[in-house]
């Protein structure tokens, strides 16, 4: 049976000289881009069984954006511990998740690029904000073992 996993990079945010990075929210661009890549999403069919989503401000306001698009109904996860998470601390988290058939994980660069990098068979190039990788599974999900369904961002839709 094939599992999925869904990564979204969270979209574009405003600067942050007067705040912290962790409450920095979504600027026009990424409140525009949310629902376009949300839709491009909803034409491949899956609905995660479980959102994992980093608690800033910019990712929680990203998958809001996303599941209202489209009328997602999945549970959400908002873990502080996916806050600028390496890829490895990423792969920790979705490894007490695996009892799941589609997965999503909502996170930043560098560690969301990487993950997708280092869990697809071919390797994945860096994700744009707002970027979103579908990967398959044959079984468990895995390093280098999962192939790349789709990459959708703003600058393919």
């Amino acid at each position: 049976m094939s599992r999925y996993l869904i990564l979204l990079r969270h979209a574009k945010s405003v600067s942050h000289q007067t705040l912290s990075d962790f409450d920095r929210a979504l600027n026009e661009k990424g409140r525009k881009d949310t629902p376009m890549v949300a839709k491009a999403f909803l034409k491949y069919g899956l609905e995660p069984d479980i959102i994992l989503c980093s608690a800033a401000k910019r990712t929680t306001e990203t998958i809001t954006l996303f599941t209202e698009a489209i009328d997602l109904k999945s549970p959400i996860l908002f873990l502080e511990d996916l806050y600028h998470a390496s890829a490895s601390n990423i792969f920790n988290i979705l490894e007490g998740h695996q009892s799941y058939n589609t997965i999503m994980i909502v996170g930043h660069n560098f560690g969301i690029s990487e993950l997708a990098n280092h869990l697809s068979l071919k390797g994945a190039e860096e994700m744009n904000t707002c970027g979103c990788y579908i990967l398959e599974f044959e079984n468990k999900i895995d390093w280098n073992t999962g192939h790349i369904l789709q990459y959708i961002s703003p600058k393919t839709i």
